[in-house]
């Protein structure tokens, strides 16, 4: 049995107990907050404020019945929803617990890639914490030739098949630095639900 809190649990527990992170002050940002029954609820109970963005309005009932009043719930496109905020750069953690593969209307989002964009439009001035799948070996994505190329466009590498985790944190490394952030800390942890899934955990600073 997957307990689907598990990764969550460890990762605050690290922030806190490790890292002195002070969560009951941030304010989050669940960019793909489905049900809100796997993260987002975890996170919502131990922050001052809670966002959560998700597109499939189905998820809606139950993403409203999980979360607790501290919670801001928006339904549509989060890549449009982060261009629109009416105040941007408020939030101190950005959670993308996001899709494997390509997805939306025409399949023209792939995993976490288009979303890092938007870090400079969500993340408090000075910076905070971004929390996101990673995916080190993915699987039945062989005939999936479009997400093949994009994982190897975004990693720079010709096979994307079994990354190795020390090169996925430089990887991250560098790509926060290309978006003016600086890393105070980093760490990995397994998400229990599929092979070589993982969450990275990263404190950014504005450089």
């Amino acid at each position: 049995m997957i307990v689907r809190d598990h990764a969550i649990k460890k990762i605050c527990w690290r922030l806190t107990a490790s890292h002195g992170v002070s969560l009951g002050k941030m304010t989050a940002l669940d960019f793909f907050a489905r049900e809100g029954d796997w993260q987002t609820q975890y996170i919502a109970e131990r922050v001052n404020k809670m966002y959560a963005w998700e597109v499939n309005e189905e998820f809606e009932p139950n993403l409203r019945l999980n979360l607790p009043d501290n919670s801001v719930i928006q339904m549509g496109d989060s890549h449009i929803l982060a261009l629109k905020l009416d105040t941007p750069r408020i939030f101190d953690m950005v959670i993308y617990d996001n899709p494997q593969g390509c997805y939306g209307k025409d399949n023209e989002y792939c995993e976490h890639f288009d979303a890092l964009p938007l870090l400079p439009l969500l993340l408090k001035e000075e910076g905070g914490v971004v929390i996101l799948n990673v995916k080190a070996q993915p699987f039945n994505y062989e005939d999936k030739l479009d997400w093949q190329c994009r994982r190897n466009t975004f990693y720079a590498i010709d096979d994307t098949s079994n990354v190795p985790l020390d090169f996925l944190q430089h990887h991250y490394q560098a790509y926060f630095e290309s978006l003016g952030y600086g890393t105070e800390f980093s760490f990995m942890i397994v998400r229990p639900q599929e092979t070589g899934l993982y969450s990275l955990v990263s404190k950014l600073i504005r450089i």
